[in-house]
């Protein structure tokens, strides 16, 4: 439907996750959703063929559609091929990425983009070898603004020295400018 109605072409499916967990992945690796993520890596790698470091944006049109639950399995099935990944919250007005890996949310992106820490500051380990978290750090009163400036470009900039992919988890497109 989305090849017919558009130019967009198509790179993968996932099904509807009927558990209340985010880390399908990584708790039933053999599961449809976690085959299906599979599926999605192999086909991102021939869109990206030849490029050593690769972003990838999560977002969508409004609220509840998988956005953070796409950014985690994507990220995990990265990191399970030994590639090291970068989880980006960069939903900064409802930072939530944290919880899954049971990791805080004192210090973030925000932290680094207001210049009052470097990035090496913020980067967490998660449980999952390979895999890392920069979560939103404090709710900023101009994240629009924030993503926009100089301390970004450096930020990702930093970031690719350090990691084969960064995902960036960022907020619905159709509510706020900041995707």
């Amino acid at each position: 439907d989305i090849e017919k109605a558009t130019e967009i072409p198509m790179i993968g499916g996932v099904g509807h996750n009927r558990n209340a967990e985010n880390l399908i992945v990584y708790n039933k690796p053999k599961s449809g959703v976690a085959e299906s993520f599979r599926s999605l890596r192999s086909n991102l790698n021939f869109f990206t063929e030849g490029k050593d470091k690769k972003i990838f944006l999560i977002t969508s049109s409004i609220s509840g559609e998988g956005k953070t639950f796409s950014t985690i399995n994507l990220a995990t099935v990265l990191a399970f091929s030994g590639k090291k990944t970068l989880i980006v919250g960069a939903d900064m007005r409802r930072p939530r990425l944290f919880g899954d890996f049971d990791l805080e949310n004192k210090l973030g992106l925000s932290s680094v983009l207001s210049g009052q820490k470097k990035m090496s500051d913020v980067v967490q380990s998660t449980f999952i070898e390979n895999l890392s978290l920069v979560s939103a750090g404090p709710v900023p009163p101009n994240p629009s603004e924030l993503l926009m400036s100089d301390w970004m470009k450096i930020f990702i900039q930093d970031a690719m020295r350090s990691f084969d992919f960064i995902i960036l988890d960022t907020p619905p497109i159709g509510l706020v400018t900041d995707a």
